[in-house]
C-alpha cells in the first residue's frame, strides 16, 4: 500500500503554496459571497442553511453565558433539544466562535464554507504525498476531492456537517501507518487517531460511521490480502498494529463516553430512528448518480427541490448534480490506470474499497436489494443515508487519480530514458546517461497534466453552472432586527411561520438576533409532528399553516383549541407575523393576511402593529378562540389581502360575525 516518497511530507512551504491554491480556487466557489458581502448573503438565510447560521451562534452564546453545548432550549421551549441527535456542527461552531462573535453567524458561516473546501484538498494533498513522488500529482488528488461534487453541493444546500471531509485523510493515514507502514510508534499514531474520531464525531456522527465502516473493509482487505500473500508478515504485524488501533480504542472511548452517552439517552434524546420522516434504505444512490449529471437522493431529485427552494427555501441556482457524481472521465480514467499499472496493489486497495462503498450506497428496499440491506435494520446504522458512502468513493477516487497521475508523468519519463538511452551511443554524450533533459521532464509533466484533465473536465463541465455558487441577501424582518432587541428576559415567541422541519425561515432570525427570546417550535429531527408529542396536534396545524405546499387547516374548534393548549405548554408570550411584502417567498409562509387572520381566530382577538408586524404580546391571557368556517374564513382573507394596511381589518372581519358555536367546524 505504500511506496516510499522522496517528498518528504511535512515541509511547510509546499502545504502553503498548495493551500493558497486551494483557498483561491474556494474563494472562486465563493465569489459571491465574498464580493456581495459575507455578512448579508449567503446560499439560503433558511432551511438547513439556516440552522447552520443558528448552530454557530448557540456555541458562542452558550460559551459566553455558561450554557451547555450540547443541549438547547432556546428553540423547543420549554422542553428543548439534544443538539448530538440533530445535525449540528459543534466542532465546527467553536472553531469558528471569534469569526461568529465578531462578525455574526452569517459570516461564520460563510468563512467556514469557503475553508472547509480548501482544507480537505490540503488534507487528500498531505496524505498522497505518502504514495506519489511528484507534488502536483497530489495536487490533482486533493482538487479531486476538495472540490468534489460531495463537497460542493453539500454546500450548495448548506449541510457544512456533511461537506466537511478533512478529517477522513488523515485518518486513513493513520490506518496507513498502524497497518501498513509501521515506522512511527503505535502509541503515538493510536492517540491521533483516537483524538480525530473524536473530532469527526463533533462534525458528523453520520461520516464518522461511515468511516469507521470503511476501515472494517479496508482491515479486512488487507488482512486477506496479507494472510495470502505472506502470513508470517502479517503475523509480525499484527502486535504493532493491534497496539496502536487499542490505543485509538481506548482514546476516543474516554472522550467520546459522556458525548455518546448524550446522544442515546441524555435530555431530549430522540428514540428510534432520528429522522422519523425517513424510510431505512430509502436514501440510496442509482448507479447512474456516479456517472450522470441528473442529481437524484433516492426518490428525491434535484430538480424537485429546485422546484420547491422559491416557496420552501433552499439553494436557487442551477440544478446540482448528485452528490455521488464522478464523471465518466475519472471513471475511465481509473478503470484504464488500473488495469495499466495493474502491479500497483495500491490501486486495487483504493479501487475495491471505491467498489465495496459504492455498492453499500445503493438504494435498497422496497424490491431492490444490495449489501446495505444485511445492516439498515440495525440500530444507529439505519439512520445513515447510506448515499453518503459517495464520500468514500471519493477519497478512494482521489487517490488512485493520484497514483494514475503520478505513474503516468513516471512511465513517460521511463520511455523518453529509454529512447535517450538508445540514442546517446551514436550522440556521444555517455556523460549524461539516465539524465533527462528538462524538454523531456517538461513532456512528461504534461503529458500527466492531460491525463487529469481527462479524468477532471466532465466534472468541471457540470459543476460549471454553479461557480460560483449562487447566494441570496439574508433577509431578517424589521421588528426581529429593531424590537426583538430589547425584549425583557424569558420572553417565548412564535413567530410566524412557525419553525418545524418543513418550516425553517425564522430560526435564524433568533440567531442573527443574538438569542434575545426563547423560541417555540424548532428544525431538524426534532421538528416533526410525530416527535411533538403530547402537542402533537396543535403543532400539526400550525405547520400546515406555515406550510403553503400542505392542505391548509380548517378554523374548526378542534384544531384551534389543540393550537392553543400546545401554546401554553410551551408557554408563549408574544406570537408575531411579520409583513411579507419585502421578504422572499419562502419567509412568507401563506401571507401575512392569512397569519394575521390565523392567529386572530386562534387567540381570539386582534394584533398590534409594531415595527413592520403584527403582534399578539400577552398571549396567557387572550380570549377564547373564535372558529370561523372555511368559506368565511377565505372571504376575509380575499376581501382583505391588502396588509399591513388593513391587518385590523382583517382581524375583524375573522373575529366579527363569522364564528362557529362551540364545537362546530370549518
Amino acid at each position: 500500500m505504500t511506496t516510499p516518497s522522496s517528498g518528504r511530507p511535512g515541509r511547510l512551504p509546499r502545504y502553503l503554496v498548495a493551500g493558497g491554491l486551494y483557498l483561491v480556487a474556494s474563494v472562486v466557489v465563493w465569489w459571491n459571497v465574498w464580493s456581495g458581502g459575507p455578512s448579508s448573503v449567503m446560499t439560503c438565510g433558511c432551511t438547513d442553511a439556516g440552522r447552520m447560521v443558528w448552530d454557530l451562534e448557540w456555541s458562542t452564546f452558550a460559551l459566553g453565558h455558561g450554557h451547555n453545548l450540547l443541549f438547547s432550549t432556546w428553540q423547543f421551549h420549554p422542553s428543548g433539544f439534544n443538539l448530538l441527535a440533530d445535525t449540528s456542527v459543534p466542532a465546527i461552531a467553536l472553531v469558528m466562535a471569534p469569526v461568529t462573535s465578531l462578525l455574526g453567524p452569517v459570516t461564520g458561516v460563510n468563512v467556514a464554507a469557503t475553508l472547509i473546501p480548501a482544507l480537505s484538498a490540503l488534507s487528500m494533498f498531505w496524505l498522497l504525498q505518502r504514495w506519489v513522488r511528484w507534488l502536483p500529482a497530489a495536487f490533482v488528488g486533493g482538487l479531486c476531492y476538495g472540490f468534489s461534487a460531495f463537497v460542493l453541493v453539500q454546500l450548495a444546500f448548506g449541510w457544512l456537517n456533511l461537506a466537511c471531509t478533512a478529517l477522513l485523510p488523515l485518518m486513513a493515514g493513520c490506518v496507513d501507518e498502524l497497518l501498513v507502514r509501521q515506522r512511527a510508534g503505535p502509541a503515538r499514531v493510536g492517540v491521533a487517531l483516537g483524538v480525530l474520531v473524536t473530532v469527526e464525531f463533533f462534525v458528523s456522527s453520520e461520516l464518522l460511521l461511515i468511516a469507521a465502516v470503511a476501515g472494517a473493509v479496508t482491515m479486512a482487505l488487507l488482512v486477506a490480502y496479507a494472510a495470502l500473500r505472506d502470513a508470517a508478515d502479517l503475523r509480525s504485524r499484527v502486535p504493532h498494529a493491534a497496539r496502536g488501533l487499542g490505543m485509538a480504542v481506548v482514546v476516543a472511548a474516554v472522550l467520546l463516553a459522556y458525548p455518546v452517552w448524550f446522544f442515546v439517552a441524555g435530555p431530549a434524546h430522540l428514540g428510534g430512528m432520528v429522522w422519523s420522516t425517513n424510510v431505512p434504505g430509502n436514501l440510496g444512490n442509482a448507479v447512474a448518480n456516479f456517472w450522470s449529471g441528473v442529481g437524484r437522493w433516492g426518490p428525491i431529485g434535484a430538480s424537485a427541490l429546485a422546484k420547491a427552494a422559491p416557496v420552501l427555501g433552499g439553494y436557487r441556482g442551477p440544478v446540482t448534480p448528485s452528490p455521488s457524481y464522478l464523471g465518466p472521465g475519472v471513471v475511465a480514467v481509473l478503470v484504464a490506470g488500473t488495469i495499466w499499472w495493474r502491479r500497483d496493489r495500491r490501486l486495487w486497495l483504493f479501487g475495491a474499497l471505491g467498489v465495496v462503498a459504492a455498492a453499500l450506497s445503493m438504494r435498497v428496499g422496497a424490491g431492490r436489494w444490495g449489501p446495505w440491506a444485511l445492516l439498515y435494520h440495525l440500530p444507529l446504522v439505519r439512520d445513515v443515508v447510506q448515499s453518503r458512502f459517495a464520500v468514500v468513493v471519493g477519497l478512494c477516487a482521489a487517490v488512485m487519480l493520484g497514483v494514475i497521475v503520478d505513474r503516468s508523468r513516471s512511465g513517460i519519463a521511463a520511455w523518453a530514458a529509454r529512447r535517450q538511452a538508445r540514442a546517446e551511443p551514436t550522440s556521444g554524450q555517455t556523460g549524461r546517461a539516465g539524465r533527462l533533459p528538462p524538454s523531456t521532464r517538461w513532456v512528461a509533466g504534461l503529458g500527466a497534466l492531460a491525463v487529469a484533465i481527462v479524468a477532471l473536465g466532465p466534472v468541471a463541465a457540470v459543476l460549471a453552472p454553479n461557480i460560483p455558487l449562487t447566494v441570496q441577501p439574508v433577509s431578517v424582518p424589521q421588528w426581529f432586527e429593531s424590537t426583538a432587541v430589547h425584549l425583557p428576559p424569558g420572553r417565548v415567541l412564535l413567530a410566524y411561520p412557525f419553525a418545524t422541519a418543513d418550516s425553517q425561515a425564522s430560526i435564524p432570525w433568533q440567531a442573527i438576533d443574538t438569542m434575545h427570546y426563547l423560541m417555540a417550535g424548532g428544525g431538524g429531527p426534532s421538528g416533526t409532528v410525530a416527535r411533538a408529542g403530547a402537542d402533537r396536534a396543535g403543532f400539526g396545524v400550525l405547520r400546515d399553516a406555515s406550510v403553503p405546499l400542505l392542505v391548509a387547516p380548517a378554523m374548526s374548534a378542534a384544531n384551534l383549541g389543540a393550537v392553543r393548549r400546545a401554546m401554553a405548554h410551551w408557554g408563549v408570550t408574544t406570537v408575531v407575523v411579520p409583513e411579507s411584502a419585502r421578504l422572499p417567498a419562502y419567509q412568507q409562509a401563506r401571507g401575512t393576511a392569512y397569519g394575521v387572520a390565523f392567529f386572530s381566530s386562534v387567540l381570539g382577538s386582534a394584533p398590534t402593529h409594531q415595527d413592520g408586524a403584527w403582534v399578539w404580546s400577552d398571549v396567557a391571557h387572550a380570549p377564547l378562540s373564535v372558529p370561523v368556517a372555511t368559506a368565511a374564513f377565505d372571504a376575509c382573507l380575499t376581501g382583505h389581502a391588502q396588509v399591513p394596511t388593513n391587518g385590523v381589518a382583517v382581524a375583524r372581519c375573522v373575529l366579527g360575525g363569522s364564528a362557529l358555536p362551540a364545537g362546530g367546524s370549518g
